[in-house]
């Protein structure tokens, strides 16, 4: 009978990369210039197109989402070659472990706006209705939409796909996965200065301690739930869907249902930290050199 978080003996699998090839200082420097200078174009250039075709400006900025997965595919067929791209690939796409983790990464975000939407409104605070309020249609049309678009598959090949495993070579998963919420953080910075972003809304401070510890969290999802992206894609989703429909984003009227959000994840992290049973990783397949 399957179980929902089967048993990993202490030891669980690795992420999805598995050639040395990628790991290199020069396959890294190239990701970290492609992710960034592919979404920062994007994003740059996008209110000054958006004056003369709001369209344009809009696919704009929703190209500069997928700087990162993106990056990670130019690089891995530049390295290993097309082989190790639909090698790759596959392992980062590998089944869960178990059902539960999937369970877990949809709910937990569910569970931490509730809990600082009830903390905000406990301490005096109003919250606004929910916007799926007669809308359910709207809602789940919302969510697939934002798993398709709304960042987990233009970023999370990058980061957890590629970044996090060259970086947990190296620094171990915990300083790694810090270390790449800071990168995460700042590769959001020229969002602060669009209009009708989270980023325009809230501190940059505040945003990258989200951002860290998110980082955390889901590096230690996608670790303890075998190793591949399916986790950590429906986390980030999660994390980006459950606010649309419980009301914890900034405004201007306030900042606390968002600042307590912040919180909680920083806790969470905190306590994934210290969790033990995370492996460090190890090379298994080893990637053609070329196609």
């Amino acid at each position: 009978m399957p179980t929902l978080f089967p048993a990993q003996s202490g030891m669980l699998p690795p992420l999805a990369m598995a050639s040395p090839a990628p790991w290199q200082p020069p396959a890294l420097t190239a990701f970290w210039m492609l992710a960034f200078g592919l979404s920062w174009a994007c994003w740059w250039m996008s209110p000054y197109v958006d004056l003369h075709s709001a369209w344009l400006g809009t696919l704009l900025m929703w190209a500069g989402g997928f700087g990162p997965s993106a990056a990670a595919v130019l690089v891995v067929l530049r390295w290993p070659g097309r082989a190790g791209l639909r090698n790759w690939l596959v392992g980062c796409v590998r089944p869960v472990a178990g059902w539960g983790w999937l369970l877990l990464a949809f709910t937990l975000p569910l569970v931490v706006v509730l809990i600082a939407a009830g903390v905000h409104t406990a301490m005096g605070g109003t919250m606004a209705p929910s916007p799926a309020t007669g809308h359910l249609l709207l809602a789940s049309v919302n969510l697939l939409a934002i798993a398709l678009l709304g960042g987990p598959l233009g970023e999370e090949f990058g980061w957890r796909g590629f970044a996090l495993p060259a970086l947990q070579a190296r620094l171990g998963w915990r300083y790694a996965g810090l270390l790449l919420g800071l990168v995460w953080g700042v590769w959001h910075l020229p969002l602060f200065h669009q209009a009708h972003t989270l980023q325009s809304h809230t501190t940059v401070p505040t945003f990258l301690l989200s951002t860290l510890a998110m980082s955390v969290m889901v590096a230690w999802l996608a670790l303890r739930s075998g190793g591949g992206l399916t986790a950590a894609l429906v986390l980030h989703t999660a994390t980006n869907f459950w606010p649309t429909i419980v009301p914890v984003l900034p405004t201007a009227d306030t900042q606390r249902p968002f600042e307590l959000v912040v919180a909680l994840q920083v806790l969470l992290a905190l306590g994934f930290l210290a969790f033990p049973g995370v492996p460090e990783l190890k090379v298994k397949t080893k990637i053609p050199d070329s196609a």
